[in-house]
């Protein structure tokens, strides 16, 4: 499945452009911000993001998201929710945007709205379940492998400083890992 196929599959009647968006991100940019109310679906055609909370202590990074995922964190129908994390790019990102007014200003088939709902939910719950192992309660070196053979290649396109607030450890940690040289790989 690529792209919102998936929803059009549903509603044949409504593959209207007005309800997707192609959004260009540079470095650093931000896809969404601490607290914004969340109002669309994403799908990453290129580049990689990463998802992250702050709070006083610090921040944390949850996720990363890159191309040819999904990042669904605004499909609660009928409410306001505002965003936990800011979702940042690490990359020049390529990303289709869809509204969640598609659901909220048709009349639609109510049974099919919930199916589609059922499918988002599915995969939100696979992908960060998919995190959570990685990064389960398991030995560091346990989780940079879970990482590595789960997403290969993935990990040396992100800055060690973000590896390292995602595996609750100081980027000095890789670095002298790295320095043992118990982080190789099959792409150093």
């Amino acid at each position: 499945m690529k792209g919102f196929d998936f929803v059009f599959k549903r509603f044949p009647n409504y593959q209207s452009a007005p309800w997707m968006d192609v959004i260009g991100l540079k470095k650093g940019q931000l896809l969404l911000a601490q607290g914004q109310v969340l109002a669309n679906l994403f799908w990453i055609e290129s580049g990689i993001l990463r998802e992250y909370h702050q709070d006083g202590e610090g921040e944390f990074t949850n996720s990363f998201i890159f191309e040819g995922n999904y990042y669904l964190t605004g499909f609660y129908f009928g409410s306001h929710l505002r965003s936990s994390f800011t979702v940042e790019a690490l990359e020049d990102c390529k990303i289709i945007s869809f509204s969640m007014g598609f659901f909220q200003e048709r009349d639609l088939d109510h049974q099919l709205v919930l199916d589609v709902f059922k499918e988002i939910s599915m995969l939100k719950y696979q992908y960060n379940l998919q995190w959570k192992l990685i990064n389960g309660k398991k030995l560091f070196l346990e989780k940079w492998e879970s990482f590595k053979q789960a997403y290969p290649g993935l990990w040396i396109r992100i800055p060690q400083k973000h590896l390292a607030t995602f595996f609750n450890v100081t980027p000095q940690y890789i670095s002298k890992l790295k320095a043992e040289r118990k982080l190789l790989s099959s792409e150093n």
